[in-house]
């Protein structure tokens, strides 16, 4: 995978080293903190700081633990979980014991090959590798804790599909991974096995002159600083996918929506680079379409999502872009595939078009919405727009009418002859011919960052030559979509941070 350079002009490549506290100094700047740890910080090193609370960090610490490590989470917010309180629990793992008990037969290498086939190639696959020969223990850790998937919840996935059921389905989504996590987490930290710091912000890592990364800078909400010294520390801090400005420095992309939690503002990156780090991956962004902007000022909430999925709705509208050509088969069975082409598109938008015919007979374009919200939508809604011709729905929608005018002609031809469609599109109920006509404008978006911090199979951070910086690691979206690759692959995210962060405190790190 190409490593991605970020522009010193965005103010992520340049940082300061601070100058260390005199150990009088720091001895009183400690003690002053709110932290319970306090001054023990200055007398003895933890063997393992963790920047991050939130999936990744919180397992890591644990099987750190196990192992008899003193563990040091730093987490700027005020409790742990991170975005497992509003992600989807939906985890991609082979050979787990609710596979087994239902009968279904699956290995680490199947699961690896489907993550290639589905990614086309472009996950990292050191990374695939890790992910897939390491899930199926994770899994099995969690339901050993309490962790239930019930049966109708086990399947091929949501996106593109697996060639067998190992898309696990959480009940209550990454709530119920939380719950089975925190009690045992939270044991620990009242053993005094591992210390929790909230409201803390890790500022900068602290290196020897030989560039071992040797520990952090934190400070607490007052702003007052101490350091966390370590023999090793984790990276895992999430992504960036709630700072709008380094979101499109990073990807090229806006950030269209902020879906992700508050805190992914891209901490763990900024500094990872500043350790000689590299960030690669970018070329990963994939958006999800079908999405309703609410406006066109970034980021935007959603005002509702089209129902544009082939094996749930096939299509009777057309897709176009902002030059009014079709570019995609509306009915391709892979959404990764369809996305992926959405997303060479200008603007990175679509728009579904039809007309009265299909708005009257077709499945609702949006099942959440009564008909007559639709219709009050084409009156108000700056997304939504119609026209007594096409050459008019173009002019008020903004698609380039004459050649608006030249496709639904020719689709409209194709389909009352019965010629092959030049997409390969099969689902061709009605052609588009009586007005008024009709346009919606589906906007991409993301649930998280595709570019992150290059690591090797030791998870440890890397320079952009390949060189791995000592005592620094990291774990989670952190590390961008360098396991699910340049595609929807199921349980991508989620799965390989709580793996890896197994994986980290379990094996890799040193204690």
């Amino acid at each position: 995978m190409s490593s991605y350079d970020v522009p010193d002009t965005c103010g992520l490549t340049s940082f300061s080293r601070r100058r260390m506290l005199k150990s009088g100094a720091a001895a009183a700047v400690l003690a002053a903190l709110p932290w319970s740890i306090r001054q023990s910080y200055a007398r003895e090193p933890s063997t393992l700081v963790i920047v991050g609370g939130g999936t990744a960090g919180m397992i890591a610490s644990i099987f750190a633990a196990y192992r008899g490590a003193k563990v040091v989470v730093i987490e700027k917010q005020l409790s742990v979980g991170g975005s497992l309180v509003i992600t989807g629990g939906n985890l991609g793992a082979a050979g787990t014991v609710f596979q087994k008990a239902r009968g279904i037969h699956d290995t680490a290498q199947k699961h690896y090959d489907d993550i290639m086939r589905i990614s086309k190639g472009t996950a990292v696959p050191e990374m695939a590798r890790l992910w897939a020969d390491n899930a199926g223990g994770m899994v099995d850790w969690l339901a050993g804790k309490g962790l239930v998937i019930p049966d109708d919840r086990l399947s091929v996935g949501i996106y593109d599909y697996y060639s067998v059921p190992r898309y696990h389905a959480a009940l209550q989504n990454g709530i119920s991974i939380l719950a089975v996590m925190k009690p045992e987490f939270d044991r620990l930290v009242g053993l005094g096995q591992i210390t929790l710091m909230t409201g803390a912000d890790a500022i900068e890592l602290m290196q020897d002159r030989k560039g071992v990364v040797t520990g952090v800078v934190v400070a607490d909400g007052k702003g007052r600083r101490s350091d966390v010294s370590g023999r090793s520390t984790v990276l895992a801090t999430g992504g960036c996918a709630s700072n709008p400005r380094m979101f499109e420095a990073l990807h090229g992309v806006p950030l269209y929506r902020r879906v992700a939690m508050p805190s992914s503002q891209g901490v763990g990156i900024t500094l990872g680079l500043s350790a000689g780090g590299h960030v690669r991956c970018a070329e990963n962004y994939i958006g999800y379409y079908g999405s309703i902007a609410e406006s066109d000022q970034w980021p935007s909430l959603a005002a509702a999502n089209m129902d544009i999925d082939p094996r749930s709705r096939a299509p009777w509208e057309i897709f176009v872009n902002a030059s009014g050509e079709r570019f995609v088969r509306e009915d391709h069975p892979s959404m990764s595939e369809r996305d992926r082409t959405m997303d060479r598109q200008a603007g990175h938008c679509f728009w579904a078009v039809f007309d009265q015919r299909v708005l009257d007979e077709a499945p609702a374009l949006i099942g959440s919405w009564s008909r007559a919200k639709l219709l009050d939508a084409f009156n108000t809604h700056p997304m939504f727009h119609q026209g007594a011709t096409l050459a008019e729905l173009g002019v008020r929608a903004g698609i380039n009418p004459a050649n608006l005018q030249k496709t639904v002609d020719a689709y409209n031809l194709s389909v009352e002859r019965r010629n092959p469609d030049p997409f390969d599109r099969e689902h061709r109920p009605v052609p588009l011919a009586r007005g008024p006509f009709y346009a919606v404008r589906s906007q991409t978006w993301t649930l998280k960052s595709y570019a992150g911090l290059g690591v090797d199979k030791d998870l440890r951070v890397t320079t952009k030559e390949g060189r791995a910086i000592d005592g620094l690691y990291a774990a989670g979206e952190v590390l961008g979509a360098a396991t699910g690759g340049k595609a929807h692959t199921n349980g991508a995210s989620l799965t390989p941070a709580l793996t890896f962060g197994k994986l980290l405190g379990e094996k890799i790190i040193r204690v």
